[in-house]
Parts: C-alpha cells; structure tokens; sequence
C-alpha cells in the first residue's frame, strides 16, 4: 500500500513517533496514559493486578515494537517535489494503525474529548486548537489507513 503525504504531515507523523516514544518509556509516570492499558477488570482489584503483572509488559512491547516499524518506514519514504511517499506491508499499516490509535487516545484523554465533544467546532481561541487539530488529523488518517488496507 503507498501512502502519500505532504512534507508537514510527515514531519507531523515523525513528531507523534517520537513522542509516543518518550511516552511508552514509563508510561505508568505520565498523564494522560490510562487508556493505553485499560483495566480488564474494574471491580476486581486483584484481578486487576495480577492482570497488569501478567499483560502489561507484553502490551507494552508490541507497543514499542508498532512506533519502531513506523519510525522505520518513515525512513525508508521519498520526498519528491513537496510530497512524501512511502510503500507500506500490511503489518506496517497495522503498526502505523497501533501508533496512531495511541497517541489519538492519549491526546484525546488530556484534551478530555468524548463522544459528545469529539465532532464539535474547534474554538480557534482555545488554547489547546493545535491539540484539537492533530486529534482530528491523526482520525482522518487513521480513517484513511483503514479503508485502504480494506481495499
């Protein structure tokens, strides 16, 4: 599958990987990072833990593993006359699928999006309507990856 980008939204998808980087190196110190492992059982507390000592690095490593091959494959891209390409497997669409799912999620928990919010006019006075803007993006791309690897 090819993906085709503008330069601004490449450099923007490298940004993402970078960040979710930083974020997966200790995810349990940061805000905003609670729906990257949500709990399996809310009302069971031991469960709960013996859930997270079991699962937690495994969910972690195939996280790690998802922004390597996208940090990869954005290497491996063209720039040409002010576009990006880059031809993708369909495990590295899965990957950039993970990637971008993740940072959706932890953006959309700091900026407290929900289903109610999440389609609303961005005020452009808001100071977070960068943060709106990329949430957005990262849907339609995410949007995008999807109905092509679909066919």
């Amino acid at each position: 599958m090819d993906v085709t980008l503008t330069e601004p939204e490449q450099e923007l998808v490298e940004i993402i990987a970078s960040q979710m980087a930083q974020v997966l190196e200790a995810p349990e110190q940061l805000l905003h990072t609670s729906r990257l492992f949500p709990p399996a059982y809310k009302d069971d507390p031991d469960a709960q833990a013996e859930f997270a000592r079991l699962m937690t690095g495994d969910l972690l490593d195939g996280k790690r593993r998802a922004v390597e091959s996208l940090t990869a494959t954005l290497g491996r891209g063209v720039t040409k006359g002010g576009g990006w390409r880059v031809r993708l497997t369909a495990d590295e669409v899965q990957d950039w699928l993970a990637v971008i799912n993740d940072s959706r999620l932890t953006l959309g928990t700091r900026l407290d999006i929900t289903e109610e919010s999440h389609d609303r006019e961005i005020d452009p006075d808001d100071p977070d309507t960068i943060a709106h803007q990329i949430f957005r993006y990262l849907g339609g791309l995410e949007e995008f990856l999807v109905e092509t690897l679909m066919g």
